[in-house]
């Protein structure tokens, strides 16, 4: 998990503000040892997978009676971003594993339909 900080704010002088944090689920496809996942986590739900299906996430999110959309100004050749409805949550989606031309199937594991991270900002 990333968390995002400015000291930028206006009439906050001093003090640093919280403009969005975001969860890197990519970062499970590198690392696998024990301090990736903080041990609290693991005891409570278990082994993390390395790598989350879109539709997975998808159908959960449906499920809870919002909608998802993709957003087409953060959507790039190698990546989608779909945006929930009524969040500032935006989805990261591969969708095309192998930018770069390394080799199929691609060196760092990533598969198209992968969830590479959730942001909210």
């Amino acid at each position: 998990m990333e968390i995002n900080f400015s000291p930028d704010q206006p009439g906050r002088q001093g003090q640093m503000s919280c403009f969005g944090f975001g969860v890197k689920i990519q970062r499970l496809l590198y690392d696998q040892s024990s301090n990736t996942v903080p041990s609290p986590l693991s005891r409570e739900y278990g082994e993390f997978a390395p790598r989350v299906p879109f539709k997975e996430l998808q159908t959960a999110i449906l499920a809870l009676g919002h909608t998802i959309e993709l957003d087409k100004h953060n959507t790039s050749s190698d990546m989608d971003c779909y945006r929930v409805s009524a969040s500032a949550a935006r989805i990261h989606v591969v969708a095309d594993p192998d930018p770069y031309g390394s080799g199929d199937p691609d060196p760092d594991g990533r598969q198209r339909g992968d969830v590479w991270s959730v942001d909210v900002w």
